[in-house]
């Protein structure tokens, strides 16, 4: 009974030091995807129009000095159309990681990088993405606000046209981050 007190007692004191480090933090986008692509169904091509675009992320910050590194798993919604009138959409759960470059203390830039899984166009596959932004961080509070441009590409779509269509993306976000 005592080491399994002892054993919880550790482990309890273990994440309650992950949270008070900082490093454990939230996020949320939103903003357009210029949609780039085709498809072709009864021999009629049409492209995606551009939609909006929507992001959730947890992620933890890695406690490595002179470096600022982050690594995320993100939930990112685009529901492109095209002029037929289809239900197209693409929800995707992706590992991200940026490095941040620090240049002046409050601004942040950064460049990243993640992979995925995906659902589009009743399909499943892989989608890549590159990210570069820049971040504000809000002086007193652990909140940081900022831009994001990234290009995204799914591998594999056309789950119900006659062809296979090819789908990129270039997204234009804003994004706020919560630190804990």
């Amino acid at each position: 009974m005592l080491n399994k007190l002892l054993f919880l007692s550790v482990g309890l004191a273990f994440l309650g030091s992950l949270t008070a480090r900082a490093d454990i933090y939230g996020s949320a986008g939103v903003g357009v995807s210029l949609n780039d692509g085709s498809v072709t169904r009864q021999q009629i091509e049409t492209a995606y129009e551009n939609s909006p675009v929507y992001s959730l992320a947890v992620g933890y910050e890695l406690p490595i000095p002179i470096i600022d590194i982050r690594g995320e798993i993100e939930y990112l919604h685009v529901q492109p159309s095209v002029k037929q009138g289809a239900d197209i959409r693409f929800d995707g759960a992706f590992a991200n990681a940026y490095v941040d470059i620090p240049l002046v203390p409050i601004v942040d830039p950064y460049i990243g990088g993640g992979i995925g899984y995906a659902r589009f166009d009743h399909k499943n596959t892989t989608a890549l993405q590159g990210m570069v932004g820049i971040e504000y961080e809000v002086p007193i509070i652990p909140f940081a606000i900022g831009g994001e441009y990234r290009y995204m590409k799914v591998n594999e779509t056309g789950g119900k046209w006659d062809s296979p269509s090819k789908f990129h993306s270039n997204i234009f976000m804003i994004k706020g981050r919560y630190t804990f």
